[in-house]
């Protein structure tokens, strides 16, 4: 059910390039964003040159937009990159896993031209123990050289390696729970958008357990509906170019405790559907996302959301309810037919049997 990683690699922001992809299984795992909107072209790594970019001034050169992979750690192994940005370019760039199960405990040092001066620094702000700068804005035109290492001398293994110095556009308005899209309650239709400028906020898989049976580092967006206990809703979801997951949430800073239902058990072209009946009377995120790190693009949701029709319920001690008929009887009430409603209603008193009913009713033999 789930895309092969080889595949998962290839979606990154709707684009086809060789790109970063989170472990899935790491008990690191974390929401996290990253914008490639300039990705060009993947190369590898110019080892196994001996010490072919082993100091910044053997700095392997490379274009902002590229990746680097395969490339890899060896004991007490430092690799150099360099390229260039125009002040005010913003950079996110770090390492990330080529093969599902690696977890390659890089750390990053961006320096400037002069190779001396640190600028920023990083070790696990990626997926796992993969390091990542996001939002460092250039301070100058000219040449920029970054320093992958282990975190200790041991750490050794495989690692992908991107820089990406696009100005990022906004997200969509509904990025954010606090700012999510409302969806008329009792209704149904058709919506349709663009992730890829989205960021991933969140992910039912942390802390976890996932209520779609796996993490989600993909973008997300959010919209609501408000429901009534009983109201029912079905939803059909697509995203075109990712390994689609949507979820229902009913607190946004719990996710993954106030999840009440959640869909990944699908790849692309069949949808994720969800079918839920409200337990009770709230309002509901809706939160579409995907399952790829950084995964996301164009995306259709169908839905349907049904509210039962209720009507005036009268119960033997006069007191009146709006219920569904048939819930109507099984609580002991009389339904008073469609339109009715216990505004003005006058439910009818039934007589309770006295105790001496039947020994009032045998003295009279």
């Amino acid at each position: 059910m789930r895309l092969l990683y080889a595949l998962s690699l290839l979606i990154l922001l709707g684009m086809c390039a060789s790109a970063v992809l989170a472990d899935p299984n790491s008990q690191e795992a974390k929401p996290w964003h990253v914008y490639l909107g300039d990705v060009r072209t993947t190369y590898s790594e110019c080892a196994p040159d001996p010490g072919c970019n082993d100091t910044c001034a053997q700095a392997q050169e490379m274009a902002c937009g590229d990746v680097i992979n395969p490339a890899s750690l060896v004991a007490n192994d430092q690799d150099w990159y360099s390229w260039s940005m125009n002040a005010g370019d913003q950079l996110t760039c770090g390492t990330d896993v080529i093969n599902v199960g690696d977890n390659t405990d890089t750390y990053i040092e961006l320096y400037a031209s002069d190779c001396a001066t640190l600028l920023t620094q990083d070790d696990d702000s990626g997926p796992g123990f993969y390091s990542m700068i996001s939002g460092f804005t250039a301070p100058y035109t000219g040449v920029y050289n970054l320093k992958v290492r282990g975190y200790s001398g041991s750490s050794t293994g495989p690692y992908s390696f991107y820089a990406s110095c696009g100005t990022e556009p906004p997200p969509p308005s509904n990025d954010l729970c606090a700012d999510a899209i409302q969806i008329p309650d009792c209704s149904a239709g058709s919506l349709s958008g663009d992730t890829s400028t989205a960021h991933n906020d969140y992910d039912p898989g942390v802390p976890g357990p996932s209520c779609t049976g796996f993490p989600e580092a993909g973008l997300d967006v959010v919209y609501y509906v408000n429901l009534n206990a009983g109201d029912i809703v079905d939803m059909s979801y697509l995203q075109q170019n990712a390994d689609t997951a949507f979820y229902i949430v009913t607190d946004c800073s719990n996710v993954s405790g106030s999840c009440v239902a959640g869909a990944d058990q699908t790849v692309p072209p069949d949808p994720e559907v969800i079918h839920y009946v409200a337990s009770a009377t709230a309002t509901y995120y809706i939160i579409l996302d995907a399952y790829g790190t950084a995964a996301g693009g164009p995306w259709t949701l169908d839905y349907t959301f049904t509210c039962p029709v209720t009507q005036a319920c009268c119960f033997s001690d006069g007191h009146c309810e709006m219920q569904l008929p048939g819930d109507c009887r099984q609580m002991g009430g009389t339904p008073q037919g469609d339109g009715t409603t216990c505004d003005g209603m006058h439910c009818q008193v039934n007589p309770t049997r006295p105790s001496t009913w039947g020994t009032i009713k045998g003295s009279y033999r």
